[in-house]
């Protein structure tokens, strides 16, 4: 059994997307793939902006923000002459979903540093600032703007700044938060001036630019406050429906791989709109098999009509053998992509040597589980146990956590590696995490069996299910009595074990229980059948018990409980 640790190495690519305004507009996105021989985006995607730099050129400086230094930056990306010389608005869509202290901006600057900038639009932590140079005085004036409250949805913000050749305003999520009279702007002399998008990441470091910036839009018109919130309510709309570009076909969710058997396997990818699908298969490329699907033939769900979420099995599969898959997908509208050649492998037969990957906790930054993801596929595990937390908070009203952050970072993965998750509470209503997901049992709890070993997989978000007589302890009690495999492991999400200094209590106070009390009543059960060992996340650390039998280190019966919550919470 491999489990992988993880380490941190920036990768990211910056895409821009197709211009859908009378503005310059571009869309950021990074680009986790597994790379070499493995490198595949499955589906469409927008093509990277390129710097307009040539094989010899001055290094541009840098600024400072909030006296950090950039961590990424994209310069020379458009043509500074095109930018109005009178009104203008600049529009930032920001997604802040991290704990700490994180920035970016957008500048039209000196290219060798003199002076302060033409003008700026950025956000740090939760300070806005707007800085916007004028006619009369040497020094930019500036707006600066402390957000009090949470963003839209708790993490999303759309900042525009305003000029309308007289007075300078900014907006924050649909309202003028502060204006400042400034008079005309200042002569630019634009061969001199360079458009900049950087971010500041030193406190998350590894984080992508398009981590954080989503979107810019740059008008040559001072946009009113009826345009800027129709803006607005357009982009949470493609954030409720969890689409990630505003008009191209993509893929939003997937290929992703569930419930391997001998003899079958479980595809589950997600479109931002209605399409037919053909989905082919094989040993060996060219493809021998194909099904045919199309939109009415696969179930949906009319409570969720904007929600294009696909599911299907391949079935009657050899054992143990490696397997090619492409999906093609032609759209209503006639729009085409494919996934491109994946791969898979069935299930191992019994008494064959198997190893499998444990993560958790894969949560709000995409740009650490496409770490783990690399890290993982380096081993080549069968298949992979995600102990919970997939999302932070991926209940019904935040779709948008499953698109736009889970499936960012693990897709590389899945559509290769087939996952076995369990619930967290970051998606304790299993609104999406059903839809997203095909298993053995729909109750939130379930077992699997692979090779010689038996799994069995929990919902510790109900914890009365742990207790004696609880609607979990009763059925894992039946499933250990009659299983017969050699290795039984569980996985849930809660910890009942776990060295952690504040979450059950202050260890640096008092003594504490060590671990979650109301999940612990369950292993007398684990002890009483001889289970090896016990996964779970929901604390962000890895820590790994020596061998545990009542409450006390037994080298020879005890059960050995792993804490693996490093995915990205």
């Amino acid at each position: 059994m491999n489990i992988a640790g993880s380490i941190l190495i920036l990768v990211s690519v910056l895409v821009i997307a197709p211009i859908k305004c009378q503005c310059q507009e571009w869309w950021f996105w990074p680009k986790y793939t597994l790379g070499q021989r493995a490198e595949n985006y499955p589906g469409n995607q927008i093509p990277s902006p390129a710097s307009n730099i040539g094989e010899i050129a001055t290094y541009s400086t840098p600024l400072l923000f909030f006296s950090e230094e950039p961590s990424e930056r994209l310069i020379n990306f458009s043509d500074p002459s095109k930018l109005s010389d009178n009104t203008f608005t600049v529009e930032l869509w920001i997604v802040n979903h991290v704990n700490q202290k994180v920035g970016g901006l957008v500048t039209l600057k000196h290219k060798d540093g003199i002076g302060e900038p033409e003008w700026l639009l950025g956000m740090y932590g939760r300070k806005i600032v707007h800085t916007l140079q004028s006619d009369d005085l040497q020094f930019a004036n500036a707006i600066t703007h402390e957000i009090r409250e949470r963003g839209w949805k708790k993490y999303w913000y759309h900042i525009v700044s305003v000029y309308d050749g007289n007075t300078m305003m900014l907006y924050v999520n649909g309202e003028l938060q502060n204006q400042l009279r400034i008079g005309k702007r200042r002569n630019l002399s634009k061969e001199a001036l360079e458009l900049e998008v950087a971010s500041y990441m030193k406190n998350e470091p590894g984080m992508d630019l398009g981590g954080f910036i989503k979107m810019l839009r740059i008008y040559q018109e001072a946009l009113s406050k009826s345009v800027i919130q129709r803006n607005f309510e357009k982009l949470k709309n493609l954030v409720e429906e969890g689409k990630l570009h505003p008009s191209l076909f993509h893929f939003n969710a997937g290929p992703y791989l569930n419930n391997v058997t001998e003899n079958s396997i479980s595809i589950v990818w997600e479109t931002d709109r209605p399409a037919d699908f053909v989905i082919e298969y094989g040993k060996q490329i060219p493809f021998d098999k194909k099904i045919e699907v199309t939109s009415q033939k696969i179930e949906t769900e009319p409570q969720l009509p904007k929600s294009n979420i696909h599911k299907i099995t391949l079935q009657n599969l050899e054992p143990e053998t490696p397997y090619f898959y492409n999906i093609k997908a032609k759209a209503f509208d006639g729009s085409e992509m494919q996934s491109g050649n994946l791969t898979f492998s069935t299930a191992i037969k019994n008494d064959r040597p198997f190893s499998f990957g444990v993560v958790g906790d894969t949560e709000a930054r995409p740009y650490v589980n496409d770490q783990v993801s690399k890290l993982l596929w380096d081993e080549r595990p069968n298949f992979l146990l995600l102990v919970g937390d997939l999302t932070d908070g991926g209940v019904r009203d935040h779709k948008f956590e499953w698109n736009y952050e889970y499936f960012q970072g693990i897709t590389q993965l899945a559509s290769r590696v087939p996952v076995f998750p369990v619930a967290g509470n970051g998606e304790d209503d299993l609104f999406w995490y059903d839809r997203y997901h095909v298993l053995p049992a729909a109750e939130g709890y379930y077992s699997f069996t692979y090779g010689n070993a038996e799994f069995f997989m929990l919902n510790s978000n109900v914890p009365e299910d742990f207790a004696p007589g609880g609607k979990q302890y009763s059925w894992l009690e039946e499933k250990l009595k009659r299983s017969t495999a050699q290795w039984k492991f569980v996985a849930h999400h809660h910890a009942p074990y776990s060295s952690d200094d504040d979450d059950y209590g202050d260890s640096w106070k008092n003594s504490t229980p060590m671990g979650d009390l109301a999940i612990r009543q369950i292993v007398p059960l684990y002890e009483k059948y001889n289970v090896d060992m016990v996964f779970f996340g929901h604390l962000h650390t890895y820590q790994r018990t020596l061998p545990i039998k009542n409450n006390a280190v037994d080298n020879h019966n005890g059960i050995i409980y792993v804490q693996g919550g490093g995915g990205g919470g």
